[in-house]
């Protein structure tokens, strides 16, 4: 058991799922001989943290990927998973595996399909530390690990601030970290006692959920059941946290206000040459969901029609006037 607790390492010989946006896993990778890390061999330079060994209760790391092109990346962890040249597997007591890093990252929440990206892009070409997509915070705020039957919850919680800590020391600041959707299942374990700010990025649930058909071909409940988890996690951090909303309509018709206003809640100046560069560009380019590899899912006409019957029924009307959200004005 001591053996199975120790610090290893191993060169990636062939990396899985490199066209997929599916979610991290350790199995993402085939490696070659692994061998145990030391007094004698110590860490590598230069490590990011990729996901959980829930498994296994570890932290996976990758190297050989510099920090900054993972930052500019439209998502970090598909970026990693293309071009990790070795991965480094650390138990969760090991804790942190740099001793001294910045404060925690600001999070970045949203039902996804809003522009999301886009922002995240002009963030990085502003000059402010941000990263897309981190899939340590997609696991630890899944449905089971969020879980109330989750045995380990509690100390997978820690070892995601530890592997966030870890991140923001190889950026060299705290950073902005754009979430998953998914992670609007629970913000509670992902928000940290030094850092209580927080942004929340929507859209119109019509154009929203036409946006979401089109590209994901989700029926109408599942639509629906993602958007309202949204809105449950924006009323969390209403209420939680000092959060920063902005509309996607706002973004793209009116880009240097909204993104100005955003730099003063964080301190940060996002200057109008870095929207517009950032603005010009396919933001998600390169990925499974850019332009020229993205296609409309056949039938999406209907599960859009579905989906705003739905959500215009009077039980979702009554479940949306319980929520503290009317400034969003979702639709």
């Amino acid at each position: 058991m001591a053996q199975n607790r120790r610090i290893t390492t191993g060169p990636v010989l062939q990396a899985r799922r490199t066209e997929r946006i599916s979610i991290s896993a350790p199995g993402d990778f085939r490696l070659g001989a692994v061998r145990r890390l030391d007094h004698a061999n110590p860490l590598p330079a230069g490590l990011l943290p990729y996901c959980l060994d829930i498994v296994g209760r570890r932290a996976v790391y990758i190297g050989g990927v510099p920090a900054g092109d993972a930052s500019a990346a439209p998502f970090y962890y598909l970026h990693l998973r293309r071009n990790a040249r070795e991965v480094v597997s650390v138990p969760w007591e090991a804790g942190r595996i740099v001793a001294v890093s910045p404060a925690s990252p600001i999070f970045l929440f949203s039902p996804g399909r809003c522009g999301s990206t886009l922002l995240s892009r002009i963030l990085s070409t502003a000059g402010i530390a941000n990263v897309s997509e981190p899939d340590f915070y997609t696991q630890l705020t899944s449905a089971w690990s969020a879980g109330p039957f989750n045995p380990w919850r509690a100390q997978m919680r820690t070892a995601v601030a530890n592997m966030g800590s870890d991140l923001a020391a190889a950026l060299g600041a705290a950073p902005v970290v754009k979430l998953r959707a998914e992670s609007c299942r629970a913000p509670n374990l992902l928000l940290q006692p030094d850092e209580r700010r927080t942004i929340f990025l929507t859209r119109s649930f019509e154009a929203w959920v036409k946006s979401n058909a089109k590209t994901f071909g989700n029926d109408a409940r599942k639509s629906v059941a993602k958007y309202l988890r949204a809105l449950n996690c924006y009323s969390y951090l209403k209420r939680n946290s000092t959060c920063h909303v902005l509309h996607y309509e706002e973004l793209e018709a009116d880009p240097v206000p909204t993104t100005r206003a955003l730099g003063t809640f964080l301190g940060r100046d996002i200057g109008q040459d870095a929207v517009r560069d950032a603005m010009m560009k396919d933001s998600q380019g390169g990925t499974p969901l850019g332009k020229e590899e993205r296609r409309e899912r056949p039938g999406w006409e209907r599960r859009f029609e579905d989906a705003v019957a739905l959500w215009n029924s009077d039980t979702l009307k009554r479940a949306r006037d319980r929520l503290d959200i009317d400034e969003l004005g979702t639709g």
